[in-house]
């Protein structure tokens, strides 16, 4: 396994490198969600009901928990400060993994307020805070274009979260709820950080929105050069896994089954007409 000190890069894509960085920032912002309102907001039923607290109870752990993680989050900027935005984005996504699997886990008034207030401070907080430090560091002129599509994760987040908690608690549970998350975080979103996101372009050789070094020549960018690359192909299968499951859950398994049939029905075609032309 590469060290996190490394500054080699797994794929050399056609076009410039930040916007892999971007892509990554989008998905931080995006898994971001367990620690936001619109999704903790899903669970605080369940926990009046398996816990007999009052609303306003559960309401005021929550406010403190969240006033307490504002607090700590200049910490958090000091150490990316310190160690860089590889690094505490690994870390911070680990970090929030076993506060989701915390979460799993509640028993009493403590252990709740110690998991919204780790949720708020390395989800609310952090996931966005990291993305929107590292992004600047590769784009100058770019860089609203960069951020705009960034944003991207920010409203995938609220409008697939709310749906897929509520269908995950009816069938599971909120305890198995809160462990798929975390799953989610380990297995998709750390090792996309650790080994896809470097600091700044010096750190592999380029410059900020690959303007050319002298003597160097133009990347072209083509679709087909992209298709190439082993990156193209798990971006798409994760947009597609997102999909099928925005889908699935709002308009039913079978509609995203026929969805996908009439998809690739129409795509066999194009895909020979864009081969030939």
């Amino acid at each position: 396994m590469k060290s996190l000190s490394n500054n080699q890069v797994l794929v050399h894509p056609p076009f410039f490198y930040g916007w892999i960085i971007v892509f990554i920032a989008g998905l931080s912002v995006f898994f971001s969600g367990p620690g936001q309102t619109y999704s903790i907001s899903i669970f605080i039923d369940y926990y009046i009901a398996d816990f007999d607290y009052s609303r306003s109870y559960v309401s005021g752990i929550y406010s403190t928990a969240t006033l307490a993680a504002g607090f700590s989050l200049f910490l958090v900027g000091r150490l990316v400060d310190r160690f860089g935005q590889r690094v505490m984005m690994a870390i911070v996504a680990i970090m929030l993994a076993i506060a989701c699997f915390w979460n799993a886990l509640l028993t009493g008034a403590v252990m709740m307020f110690l998991g919204i207030f780790m949720l708020r401070l390395f989800g609310q907080g952090s996931m966005t805070l990291l993305p929107n430090t590292l992004v600047p560091q590769w784009f100058r002129a770019k860089r609203g274009r960069a951020l705009s599509l960034m944003t991207i994760g920010g409203f995938a987040g609220p409008a697939l979260f709310p749906p897929i908690n509520t269908w995950l608690v009816d069938e599971v549970g909120w305890r198995w709820t809160w462990t798929f998350w975390g799953i989610m975080l380990l297995i998709v979103f750390v090792p996309l950080a650790i080994f896809f996101v470097r600091n700044q372009p010096k750190d592999i050789g380029e410059k900020p929105d690959g303007e050319l070094k002298q003597g160097t020549a133009q990347n072209s960018w083509s679709l087909k050069d992209a298709a190439r690359t082993k990156l193209f192909w798990v971006i798409l299968a994760a947009l597609s896994l997102i999909v099928s499951i925005w889908i699935g859950i709002s308009y039913g398994w079978q509609t995203a089954l026929i969805f996908w049939s009439v998809l690739l029905i129409v795509a066999g075609p194009s895909a020979y007409l864009f081969k030939r032309f």
